[in-house]
């Protein structure tokens, strides 16, 4: 390497140079050359040299100093670099190394301090137990590691003691020796291993996750799925990997108009509730929660998607069982037609609405002449039967299906007509009647007609607020009780109320 020349060396070159000149002209006058005394050359070409050899002795100490000094600051700048720094000659036997390894490896300075060898150290470390990695094969282990000090390699990764670990980078130099450098990166690998360990249990969370759970990039396309999705999907998770979302919520996403595919972003927010649909067809009900993942590095959306497909199921069944329910609550056991419970309900609903419109409400009350006698010709299975037969007939007289035909009690029947006058309940009771009449269902038992028969009480009037729904109800149960006086099979108009 070649250095700048120092202000001594300026004037030691021409003055060495000089002395041969000097004794040069020495020469010349001694042999008669020159008409100088010779004493006076000879005392001139003396000093000279005496001269410069003063010069190159401080100039050799000066670059002494100088090296040792620079020397001193490459040792000083060594020892204080945060790795350490070893070096090997071409034997294999340290030769240099600076304060960080005698840090790292205060137990092993002894060896340091009178050039141990490469194996020598290695050997030592292993008797102490200070590489965990060869616990129980360090021989073979050393022989792995002298063989790849020999070849140029990446850098070494090694757990040392106290849960240490160091890069190890090592070069050869060109006289055969080593330059190796040991950096301390423990804290690194722990926070790698934290992570790793923190990644592991995540992943372990979304592998057995209930719900499904969807890696998307910024186009959302499947990045990632869990065991939850395929079987939620029915697709592998090789199928979905590079799929775009809409495969698999197709319009359930409702995507931008212009045709555009939809993108995650949109979808961040709260959840919110689409269908989708089973590899094999089936509709499913789901709810799409989408978050953003957001680094330096990366850019990506999490989706988690929840089956709402059975709970959407028993929804469905609870309300058909609790409209059945009620259904059944309000309805006649035997005849199909409403119960008592339904005609009390649509009454004083009716009878409060006929009050507040001023409407007509008409009732008709039915009774099956001669039951009594029919049951017991006929018997109570037949009598159950007549029941269903005469219920059927009621409800196909009545034109409006919300009107309801309600079982009053034992072959009595009660059927409400709103928005219905006297003329209206008139034609619907005769309706009743003749429908009756025609059926021709035999009665052997009774002691007027063969066939069975109807008695209708007929009543219609606006409902009062000042006077209690039942009061409909004993006008129609009067009339009935007039129809069947005068001899059944007929029908029988209550008399208008006095105001």
């Amino acid at each position: 390497m070649k250095r700048p020349a120092t202000p001594a060396s300026r004037w030691t070159a021409p003055l060495i140079a000089l002395a041969p000149l000097s004794q040069g002209a020495l020469l010349v006058a001694l042999a008669g050359g020159w008409k100088a005394p010779v004493p006076a050359l000879a005392a001139l070409s003396l000093a000279a040299t005496s001269l410069a050899a003063v010069l190159a002795l401080r100039a050799l100490r000066s670059a002494r100093q100088q090296a040792a000094e620079a020397r001193r600051t490459l040792e000083e700048a060594i020892d204080a670099l945060p790795a350490s720094v070893e070096i090997f000659d071409r034997h294999d036997r340290l030769v240099a190394y600076n304060q960080r390894l005698v840090e790292i490896y205060p137990h092993m300075r002894p060896l340091f301090e009178r050039g141990a060898s490469f194996e020598e150290l290695a050997r030592a470390s292993l008797a102490r137990g200070g590489i965990p990695d060869a616990v129980g094969r360090e021989e073979e282990w050393l022989l792995e590691r002298l063989a790849s000090r020999k070849t140029e390699r990446e850098p070494l990764l090694q757990r040392v003691h106290d849960e240490r670990w160091l890069r190890i980078f090592e070069r050869r130099t060109p006289s055969g020796g080593i330059v190796g450098v040991r950096l301390d990166v423990s804290d690194l690998v722990h926070e790698q291993q934290r992570l790793a360990a923190s990644q592991a249990h995540l992943q372990a969370l979304i592998r057995v996750a209930q719900n499904g759970v969807l890696t998307l990039d910024r186009s959302g396309h499947v990045l990632e799925l869990n065991p939850a999705c395929e079987q939620l999907f029915g697709f592998v998770a090789d199928e979905l990997r590079g799929s775009h979302i809409e495969l698999l919520f197709g319009a359930g996403l409702n995507g931008p108009a212009s045709g555009e595919r939809l993108l995650p972003a949109a979808l961040v927010g709260g959840p919110r509730e689409l269908t989708a649909r089973h590899r094999d067809g089936r509709e499913l009900t789901l709810q799409l929660s989408v978050a953003e993942v957001r680094t330096e590095t990366t850019d990506r959306f999490v989706a988690i998607i929840t089956d709402l497909t059975e709970r959407k199921l028993q929804e469905v069944r609870l309300r058909e069982a609790n409209a059945l329910l009620a259904r059944q609550s309000t309805t006649d056991g035997l005849t199909g037609v409403g119960n008592r419970r339904l005609f009390d309900q649509t009454l004083l609903q009716e009878w409060q609405r006929s009050a507040r419109a001023g409407s007509s409400l008409a009732l008709l009350l039915v009774d099956i002449d001669h039951f009594k006698q029919y049951n017991d010709h006929y018997g109570h299975v037949a009598g159950d039967d007549c029941l269903r037969r005469v219920a059927s007939l009621l409800r196909s007289c009545v034109g409006r299906s919300g009107e309801p035909v309600c079982r009053y009690g034992g072959e009595e029947f009660a059927i409400l007509l709103v928005d219905t006058d006297l003329a209206g309940a008139q034609v619907v009771a005769q309706r009743c009647l003749d429908s009756m009449r025609l059926a021709a269902i035999e009665h052997a038992g009774a002691p007027t007609r063969p066939t069975v028969s109807l008695s209708i009480g007929v009543v219609a009037r606006c409902g009062d607020a000042q006077q209690p729904a039942q009061s409909l109800i004993e006008q129609a149960d009067a009339a009935l009780y007039q129809a069947k006086q005068q001899g059944r099979a007929r029908m029988v108009c209550a008399a208008p109320r006095a105001a």
